[in-house]
C-alpha cells in the first residue's frame, strides 16, 4: 500500500483528488495539509508515515520549500502545478522532486505519477513544449511585452523606433504561432520564454492592455 500526503491550499483540490486516488486498492491517502507548516508537521509524525509527498508548487512560503522535509521523511515528492512551464519544473527537478506534473492533467497520468514515484522512479512533463529560438532583441521586445508595456514603451526603453519593434512584434508572433500579443505572451509564459521567479509569479509588471498599437 502506498501512503499519500496531499498538501494544498485549495481545500477543493485536495478533497477531489485525495477521493480519486483513494479509490484506487493500493493507494492511501493518510493525511492532507493546506500549509506549509502543517505539512512539515505531518512529515514529523512517526505515526503517519507516507511514502509520496504530492504537494503545491505554488503553496504560500513556496511548495519546493517542503522538499528537505520530504527527504528527511525519507518519502518522494512529486510536485503539481497549475501551469506547468520548464523553469519551475527545472527549479523541481534539482530540489530534488522526483516528478513535476500539471493540475490539468488527466486524472489516470496523477495516479501513474504517484505509481512510478512511489516505486523509485520519476515523471516530468512534457506538456511545456520546445520553445523557438528567438533573437535576443525579440526576447527583450517579449520581455516587454509581457511587463504590460504598448510598442511605443518598449520603443523608448530600447532606444529603438516603434516601427522597427513592429518588426520585431511580427516576429515573435509568428515564432510563437500567436495571432496577438495577448496570446504570444500566453504562449511564451507556457514555454519559460519570459523571465519568472521561481514560484511562477512574473518579475514584471502585471500583464495589461496587449492591444496591437
Amino acid at each position: 500500500m502506498v501512503r499519500l500526503l496531499l498538501v494544498d491550499d485549495h481545500r477543493s483540490f485536495t478533497d477531489v483528488l485525495g477521493l480519486a486516488l483513494g479509490v484506487e486498492p493500493d493507494l492511501e491517502v493518510v493525511a492532507v495539509a493546506h500549509t506549509t507548516d502543517d505539512a512539515r508537521a505531518v512529515l514529523a509524525a512517526a505515526e503517519l508515515r507516507c511514502d509520496v509527498v504530492v504537494l503545491d508548487v505554488r503553496l504560500p512560503g513556496g511548495g519546493l520549500s517542503l522538499l528537505p522535509a520530504v527527504h528527511d521523511a525519507r518519502a518522494r515528492a512529486l510536485v503539481l502545478t497549475a501551469h506547468p512551464r520548464p523553469g519551475p519544473a527545472r527549479l523541481a527537478r534539482e530540489a530534488g522532486a522526483a516528478g513535476f506534473l500539471g493540475k490539468a492533467d488527466p486524472l489516470r497520468d496523477i495516479v501513474s505519477a504517484v505509481r512510478t514515484v512511489a516505486a523509485g522512479g520519476t515523471v516530468f512533463t512534457d506538456a511545456t513544449g520546445t520553445a523557438p529560438h528567438l533573437t535576443p532583441r525579440e526576447l527583450e521586445v517579449l520581455t516587454g511585452l509581457a511587463g504590460g508595456r504598448d510598442v511605443t514603451r518598449i520603443a523608448s526603453g530600447l532606444g529603438l523606433s516603434p516601427h522597427t519593434v513592429r518588426d520585431h512584434v511580427r516576429a515573435v508572433l509568428a515564432k510563437l504561432d500567436a495571432r496577438s500579443q495577448l496570446e504570444a505572451v500566453v504562449v511564451a509564459e507556457r514555454l519559460g520564454l519570459v523571465a519568472f521567479d521561481p514560484e511562477g509569479e512574473p518579475e514584471s509588471e502585471p500583464l495589461a492592455d496587449l492591444r496591437w498599437r
